[in-house]
C-alpha cells in the first residue's frame, strides 16, 4: 500500500503549498477607485508573445488596466494585479514561481495555459496541485473540441479540431471545453479567495491562426480574464463558489520562523556502508560534519523482520539521517509512519538521495521512507550549473556568477519545500519546516568531487554544515 502511495504521489503531485488565504486583491483595487489590473506574464517570443500581443489589444476598450511584458527577475507584480495571465514554464526561475504563488495566495485571479509536452505537464501539476487542481497528460491525437455550457462559453462559435495535450480536473472544477470525453479547459471559483481558468494550449491556435488566437476562443478569453479579475463579485449567472483547500502559511512552509534547539544531541544514522556510487566519500563527509556539530552518532544495524526506525529509537533522537541504500522490500511498513511521527513532533531530518545504474531500487526504498512527508526524488536531473537560492541556510555562500559545474543526479519533487540549490532550474537541495519539524534534502552528488576536482566544492560542504546547524535550531 505504501509503495502505491509513493507512485500516486508522484503522479498527482497534490501537495499543499503555501500560505493562508486573504481577501481578493481585486476588491482592494476597486475600493481605491481603480480599474482591476491584469498582468500578462508571458515570454516575449513565440506563441506566448502572440497571445500577449493579442490580449493587449483585445482588452484596450475594457475597464481594466493591462501591464506587459515580463517583469524583471526577482521583482514583484506592481500595483497588486487582480488577474495574471501566464503559461506553464519548466524554466521559470524559483523567484518567478514564488511571485506566482504569492499572487495565488493573495486570492488573485489566474488564467493559466498548460504548455506542450511532459515538462510543462509536470510544471503545471507541481504548481496547481496544492489547490486541488489536477493536470494529466493526454496522447489521444487530434479530435473535435466542444464547448461545455457555462456563462463564460455562452454563444461561442464551434471550436473545431484540437490536438489536446492535457486534461484538467479537480475539486470544484466547472468544465469549459471537452475533447474526446476529457475536459481540456476548466474554471474554478473560490469566491473571495480567487478565480482561475486553466486551459490546454491546443485550444488557442490553429493552422490558420498562428499569430493570434483562433476566432472561436477570442470572446471566451476576454470573458475569462474579466471574470477572473473580478473575484468575489456576486452575479446571478455565476455558480456558487467552492471552498478553496486550507493550506498552511508561508512561514510554516519556508522555514523562516525560529525553531527551538534540538532536545537530544543524538543523530540516528541510516546510511550505506558500501562504496557503491561513491557512497563511502559521502558517508565520510556526513559523519565528519555530524561529529563537528558535536552530535552523538547512533547507527543501528538492520535486523530481520524488525524496523530500523521506530518510535522508541526516534524519541531519543535529535536528528535522523537517511541515505539511499535500502530497497523497498527492506523498508518495514511502519518506518515511514515513524519518521512522519518524528517530524510532526518537531524532529529534524537530513535526507541524502544518491543512486545510479544498478542501484535504482534503492531510490524506491528512499522515497518510501518519505511518503508521510510528501517528498520524493527522482534520478532525472542532467549535468548543469548549480546555483544557490536565498535562504538562511545559504546565507553568505558565494559562488561564481555562472554557478558550479555539477554532474547529473537527483531532482527533488516537493513544491512544499524551498529550494536551496538548483541545477537547470531543478531543485537539487531543499529545506522545509512545519511547526518545529525541519527537513533538508541534499542530492548526494552535490557532496562529491566533480570533474577536475579532488574534493567536493567548499561551497557544498558549507551547505551541508549550515544545513546541520539549521536542523539543530542554531540558524
Amino acid at each position: 500500500m505504501v509503495v502505491t502511495q509513493v507512485f500516486r504521489f508522484l503522479r498527482r503531485a497534490r501537495w499543499a503549498v503555501v500560505a493562508a488565504l486573504v481577501t481578493a486583491v481585486a476588491a482592494g483595487a476597486q475600493a481605491q477607485g481603480e480599474d482591476p489590473l491584469i498582468v500578462i506574464d508571458l515570454q516575449t517570443t513565440g506563441p506566448q508573445s502572440h497571445l500577449g500581443d493579442w490580449v493587449q489589444g483585445a482588452l484596450r476598450d475594457e475597464q481594466v488596466r493591462v501591464r506587459w511584458p515580463l517583469l524583471e527577475e526577482g521583482g514583484r507584480f506592481e500595483g497588486e494585479p487582480a488577474c495574471v495571465l501566464t503559461w506553464s514554464d519548466p524554466d521559470r526561475s524559483p523567484a518567478g514561481t514564488k511571485r506566482l504563488r504569492q499572487h495565488l495566495r493573495d486570492g488573485g485571479g489566474l488564467i493559466y495555459v498548460v504548455g506542450e509536452g511532459n515538462p510543462n505537464i509536470r510544471t503545471s501539476r507541481d504548481f496547481l496541485g496544492p489547490v486541488d487542481v489536477d493536470v494529466r497528460g493526454l496522447d489521444a491525437g487530434a479530435g473535435a473540441a466542444e464547448w461545455v455550457a457555462h456563462p463564460l462559453t455562452e454563444g461561442s462559435p464551434d471550436l473545431g479540431a484540437v490536438n489536446a495535450g492535457s486534461a484538467i480536473s479537480g475539486t470544484g472544477a466547472n468544465p469549459l471545453i471537452r475533447s474526446g470525453g476529457r475536459e481540456i479547459a476548466a474554471a474554478f471559483d473560490w469566491g473571495p479567495m480567487g478565480r482561475a481558468v486553466i486551459l490546454d494550449h491546443s485550444v488557442l491556435f490553429d493552422q490558420l491562426n498562428e499569430t493570434r488566437p483562433r476566432p472561436a476562443v477570442r470572446d471566451f478569453l476576454v470573458r475569462s480574464m474579466l471574470w477572473a479579475a473580478r473575484a468575489g463579485e456576486e452575479t446571478a449567472d455565476t455558480p456558487p463558489p467552492v471552498e478553496r483547500p486550507e493550506i498552511p502559511s508561508i512561514e510554516d512552509l519556508i522555514g523562516q520562523q525560529a525553531a527551538p534547539p534540538i532536545a537530544h544531541r543524538n543523530a540516528v544514522v541510516d546510511l550505506p556502508d558500501d562504496n557503491k556510487n561513491n557512497w563511502a566519500a559521502i558517508r565520510t563527509l556526513l559523519l565528519a560534519e555530524l561529529d563537528r556539530a558535536d552530535l552523538e552518532i547512533n547507527a543501528p544495524k538492520p535486523r530481520e523482520d524488525e524496523a530500523l526506525f521506530d518510535s522508541d529509537t526516534l524519541e531519543r533522537a535529535g536528528l535522523a539521517v537517511i541515505g539511499t541504500w535500502r530497497e523497498a522490500d527492506d523498508v518495514d511498513w511502519s518506518e515511514p509512519l515513524a519518521l512522519g511521527w518524528f517530524f510532526n513532533r518537531g524532529g529534524r531530518i537530513l535526507a541524502i538521495p544518491h543512486a545510479a545504474g544498478g542501484t535504482m531500487g534503492r531510490m524506491v526504498g528512499f522515497n518510501e521512507m518519505l511518503t508521510q512527508l510528501r517528498i520524493a526524488v527522482s534520478l532525472e536531473r542532467g549535468n548543469g550549473r548549480a546555483q544557490f537560492v536565498e535562504h538562511p541556510i545559504t546565507e553568505g555562500i558565494r559562488t561564481p556568477e555562472d554557478g558550479l559545474g555539477m554532474r547529473g543526479g537527483a531532482r527533488v519533487w516537493a513544491p512544499l519545500t524551498e529550494p536551496l540549490v538548483t541545477v537547470r532550474n531543478q531543485p537539487a537541495a531543499v529545506a522545509w519546516q512545519r511547526g518545529e519539524g525541519r527537513i533538508v534534502v541534499i542530492d548526494g552528488q552535490l557532496l562529491l568531487s566533480q570533474g577536475g576536482e579532488d574534493e567536493p566544492y567548499p561551497e557544498m560542504v558549507t551547505l551541508l554544515r549550515n544545513s546541520i546547524e539549521w536542523l539543530e535550531g542554531e540558524l
